[in-house]
């Protein structure tokens, strides 16, 4: 039967390989007493590692102990990892919380200031709208200072009949007149015969000429 050259080749690879990889599992201490040993040739059960004889036993024991520092080594590196990690957390979490009490209060800053904001603009509003009232009342106020009301019904008169007594109509100034008539200043040559209400006659005319402008 032919041989096959392609599995001699990979058989022989892996017989290359098994030794690399019995090193790779070897403890760095272990892989300096196997070149020592090398580097001396014989294998006696006694060796000399710098210069210092060690025994198979003193071996063994140093490589239990760098496997026992081994072992703390990793316990202690996780331990230190996990307290970092809860560390880092513990911290962001505390920056969160910083983040969020400082957005809260900024928030709150801000929201005042609003207010404060709106409620001064109210007020401007609410000074210029009491302006704007109080000046249109003194313009109604000048304006009903310049008309003349009437005596006895308070309505807009029509007509004047002294210096400070004027009537909307003939009835209301008739009706007055019994109080009027002992301090009315009209000359008495005014008044008919003295009998009757002064103005009557000027009061009756006003108002003809107020019906006709109207019925024009």
């Amino acid at each position: 039967m032919a041989e096959n050259p392609g599995h001699d080749e990979m058989m022989m690879d892996q017989q290359q390989g098994a030794p690399q990889q019995a090193d790779m599992n070897l403890s760095p201490i272990e892989k300096e007493l196997d070149s020592s040993l090398a580097e001396q040739g014989h294998h006696d059960g006694n060796y000399h590692l710098d210069g210092v004889h060690v025994s198979e036993g003193m071996k063994r024991m140093i490589i239990d102990l760098q496997r026992h520092w081994l072992n703390e080594y990793h316990t202690s590196r996780e331990k230190c990892l996990v307290e970092l990690t809860e560390k880092l957390h513990q911290e962001f979490m505390q920056d969160q919380q910083k983040i969020r009490a400082d957005l809260l209060q900024q928030f709150k800053e801000e929201l005042e200031q609003t207010r404060i904001d709106l409620d001064n603009k109210h007020r401007e509003n609410l000074k210029m709208e009491s302006a704007k009232l109080i000046e249109k009342h003194k313009r109604e106020l000048l304006a009903a200072k310049k008309k003349q009301w009437c005596w006895s019904c308070e309505n807009e008169a029509i007509y004047h009949c002294c210096w400070n007594t004027a009537y909307c109509s003939v009835e209301c100034q008739q009706g007055h007149w019994q109080t009027h008539r002992k301090f009315c200043r009209r000359k008495k040559g005014n008044n008919a015969g003295g009998q009757g209400a002064p103005g009557a006659n000027a009061a009756q005319q006003a108002i003809a000429q107020q019906a006709a402008q109207q019925q024009q």
